[in-house]
């Protein structure tokens, strides 16, 4: 997602232009029809926006509320009792700022301490000039600027946002395992009733039994299943698990 919001190339243009379209890629949201790499995307982009910076140049690609340009944190989490009644979420800086007064309106009469709230936020962003060039994105957690994935895994792990049983990425098990187990946690192993989501005309009985083939069923409900982990259990005496949660942990 760094490279795309800051860089150019082949691949950011096509998927700019099948997914992004008239939209900035933070305005997006998941539809159905989107490929697994595309909505897995989406679904984190907002833990990763909230851990850098836009620098606003044309305010095109920013969002006003809702991504942190101005001051310590975004205006939605300065101003949530602003943000809660305004009437348009979503818009970009160059929308708000493109009027004086800025081109904000809200469900409510701005008296007392919602008056005084904004106030607070025309005087953070009534000076910022609009430029040519398009905005950029830094990262934050870094000293360079630059995203890695392990500035991320540890910045959500301190906040709490993790599972527990995402620290089976740290195991020492083969890669394609570890894939595996994020696939069939995410729900979106290939098993029968997923691939008839996808349009596929194939027979959606486990090959097993009469059962129609479900993560849950084909892994821990059908009677091959249950028989391999009762295997497991009096080879290892590990408890058989139940669903993807008692496998994973808590």
């Amino acid at each position: 997602m760094f490279e795309l919001l800051n860089e150019e190339g082949v691949w950011q243009q096509i998927l700019k232009r099948k997914y992004l379209k008239n939209n900035t890629l933070a305005q997006v949201r998941k539809k159905p029809g989107d490929s697994q790499f595309w909505a897995g995307l989406v679904e984190v982009k907002e833990h990763l926006l909230e851990r850098g910076k836009f620098l606003v140049k044309d305010g095109k690609y920013t969002r006003f509320w809702e991504d942190w340009w101005v001051g310590q944190e975004s205006l939605m989490k300065q101003f949530p009792a602003l943000y809660q009644i305004c009437r348009k979420k979503n818009q970009t800086v160059a929308n708000v700022l493109e009027t004086r007064p800025l081109n904000i309106s809200f469900r409510r009469n701005m008296v007392g301490d919602k008056l005084r709230l904004w106030n607070d936020l025309v005087n953070q962003v009534i000076n910022v000039r609009l430029g040519d060039s398009e905005d950029s994105w830094v990262w934050t957690l870094d000293t360079k600027n630059i995203f890695s994935v392990k500035t991320m895994y540890n910045s959500m792990m301190l906040s709490g946002f993790l599972p527990r049983r995402f620290i089976v990425w740290k195991l020492k098990i083969p890669l394609k395992i570890k894939i595996f187990l994020w696939y069939l946690e995410k729900g979106v192993t290939l098993t029968k009733d997923n691939l008839i989501k996808r349009k596929w005309k194939g027979n959606s009985l486990c090959c097993f039994c009469n059962n129609t083939e479900t993560i849950q069923h084909l892994f821990f409900d059908c009677h091959v299943a249950k028989f391999v982990w009762n295997s497991i259990y009096f080879t290892f005496g590990i408890q058989p698990p139940s669903n993807i949660t008692d496998m994973l942990g808590p």
